[in-house]
């Protein structure tokens, strides 16, 4: 009954649900914008170093300061963010000779919008705005200025037969591009004196403020985890749940640089204590099925335990919990109760906020979490704890499962002896009557 259900669940999901998502993932501006999330990631990964450093020089002071690496490569990821943007437009539209000059022009509205003061001195910018904490403000600008580059992508003031050098068409076929793109920035920060900053933050913070609560630490990895079960890739919302977290994460290590306390607990990288073994903490199921009593759960075991240590789990998920009845109340209920226990546990102050930027998703969970923390040991017991409740939780679920594969893997194996027996017992049959017919 439960496998029927699952399956008209299955059906109504493939017929109403796939085809949104894949027509969600499949516009012209969702892909610029995953795409130019993607971009970013080197520079995490690269800010991952520093952070490690910085533990270590807390207990040998005398090593040199590595922050600098930090501010000039993920705290500049909203400077990135706006280049990427009208750069990845221009080539969409098949004008890669535009798309240069229309990433720089994103890079220029983006910092005109920053509205900087003037002193005596030159122009002061906050050099928070350049990063994670002004993504969705890139986000925003590079939109505005990638939609100008596509409604004059074929504009030229030239015609096909014009002997005037492609470099020198290309100048002045930018120009009302870059002007407008520039005019438009400008109009809101010196003309109307709106700070699109605060503006973008304020339209904004519904969906800020409601991912700190706790309900919305829940949301994020349960929307995820419940289209994975169903074969959908959580990571489709990556370009949305990384936009927040990482904000969320800048605010963190802005307020924990100038020795104020963090306030983001929904914030980049508490994924590592809800996703421990890949999506769906699945760490403990691939253990189990190293000890499965079926053959198929027991190769299935073998071949994916050591990607799941690092946190590779598409084969599992794939192979054993998509779609199947079995699975999926602890794929839904590990996603809600993970949740809520890291963030319990971080509003008690039982674990620290995370306030430094660790990009290696590829690391056992209790690394990530440890140096993400700033070296807190309380944050490693949290994700020995999420991993205890995961694998309570995956455990009667996979013995089920794993008794109801031995079952069918029994009448197979049932099936195969007695058609192996009907065509021995028809092979002795025709050997007899050939006997019987030459005597």
């Amino acid at each position: 009954m439960l496998q029927k259900f699952m399956e008209a669940i299955q059906a109504w999901i493939t017929e109403h649900v796939v085809p949104v998502m894949n027509k969600l993932t499949s516009t012209y501006w969702f892909g610029v914008i995953s795409d130019a999330v993607l971009y970013i990631v080197p520079f995490s990964m690269v800010s991952a170093i520093p952070s490690l450093w910085n533990i270590i020089r807390r207990f040998v002071p005398a090593l040199p300061d590595l922050s600098p690496l930090t501010t000039f490569s993920f705290g500049l990821v909203g400077m990135f963010m706006a280049f990427i943007i009208p750069h990845n437009v221009a080539v969409k539209e098949d004008r890669k000779d535009r798309s240069m000059i229309a990433g720089f022009t994103g890079i220029g509205a983006f910092m005109l919008c920053m509205n900087p003061t003037i002193t005596d001195q030159g122009y002061v910018f906050q050099m928070a705005k350049f990063g994670a904490g002004g993504m969705f403000t890139a986000m925003v600008v590079g939109f505005v200025v990638g939609f100008i580059y596509k409604r004059m992508a074929r504009m030229t003031f030239f015609s096909e037969d014009s002997l005037v050098p492609d470099f020198v068409k290309n100048w002045f076929d930018n120009i009302i591009a870059v002007l407008l793109s520039l005019f438009v920035a400008w109009l809101f920060t010196n003309m109307l004196q709106v700070d699109v900053f605060s503006a973008v933050a304020i339209i904004l913070s519904p969906v800020t403020g409601f991912a700190q609560t706790l309900p919305g630490t829940i949301a994020i990895p349960l929307v995820m985890d419940t289209f994975y079960f169903f074969g959908i890739s959580g990571w489709v919302f990556s370009p949305i749940q990384q936009s927040i977290q990482k904000s969320a994460l800048a605010e963190n290590m802005a307020a924990y640089a100038a020795g104020l306390a963090p306030t983001n607990i929904n914030a980049y990288g508490i994924t590592r204590y809800i996703m421990i073994g890949g999506e769906g903490a699945t760490l403990p199921l691939a253990f189990y099925m190293l000890f499965a009593k079926s053959k198929k759960n027991k190769t299935l075991g073998r071949a994916t335990i050591i990607p799941s240590l690092f946190n590779i789990n598409e084969p599992l998920v794939f192979s054993t919990i998509v779609a199947n009845p079995f699975m999926f109340i602890p794929m839904v209920l590990q996603s809600i109760l993970l949740s809520a226990n890291a963030y319990l546990w971080m509003s008690m102050g039982w674990a620290s906020l995370h306030v430094e930027n660790f990009d290696m998703n590829f690391l056992p969970n209790a690394v990530s979490a440890f140096f993400m923390s700033g070296g807190d040991v309380r944050n490693i017991a949290l994700v020995c704890v999420n991993l205890l409740i995961a694998a309570i939780l995956w455990f009667p679920f996979f013995k089920a499962a794993d008794n109801y594969q031995c079952k069918i893997e029994e009448e197979q194996a049932a099936e195969k002896a007695a058609k192996k027996a009907a065509k021995k017992a028809a092979k002795e049959a025709a050997k007899a009557a050939a006997a019987a017919a030459v005597e």
